[in-house]
């Protein structure tokens, strides 16, 4: 790919009927640019109540749907999400929306933090997005 990227660059800097500036940054696609993630709309506030629920419904914008093949939804208990910190990872279908997780698996009084990575088709990912909660009462 790096090669590409120089040939980019010397066409670039060539007289600009050679090559049209669409082939360059369809050539330095992956080098320089990586896609942002899901925007996440719920939950992203401090306190969540969850009195009365059954379950918890998360949810984000979804964005290239035809395109995406799964979104990667991993639930951490508490700020870091690390793996010895890992209690619910699932390969979330895209018209599996919204997302419910058992109230269940929830405590009282703790945080939680979710990350969402969108996967498409072709196998690029998206960049993780993340948000963290706190459960006040159950």
């Amino acid at each position: 790919m790096k090669v590409a990227a120089v040939i980019c660059l010397v066409l670039f800097l060539s007289p600009p009927l050679l090559i049209p500036d669409l082939y360059c940054s369809v050539l330095m696609k992956d080098d320089f640019r990586s896609m942002p993630g899901p925007t996440l709309l719920y939950p992203v506030t401090d306190d969540i109540v969850l009195s009365g629920k059954d379950h918890l419904e998360f949810k984000w914008i979804r964005t290239r749907f035809a395109e995406t093949d799964y979104f990667d939804f991993r639930l951490y208990r508490g700020y870091n999400a690390t793996g010895q910190n890992l209690i619910l990872k699932d390969k979330v279908d895209s018209a599996n929306y919204p997302f419910r997780v058992p109230a269940s698996l929830f405590e009282n009084n703790r945080v939680y933090t979710w990350v969402l990575v969108q996967v498409l088709r072709d196998g690029e990912k998206s960049d993780r997005t993340f948000s963290s909660f706190k459960i006040v009462k159950k």
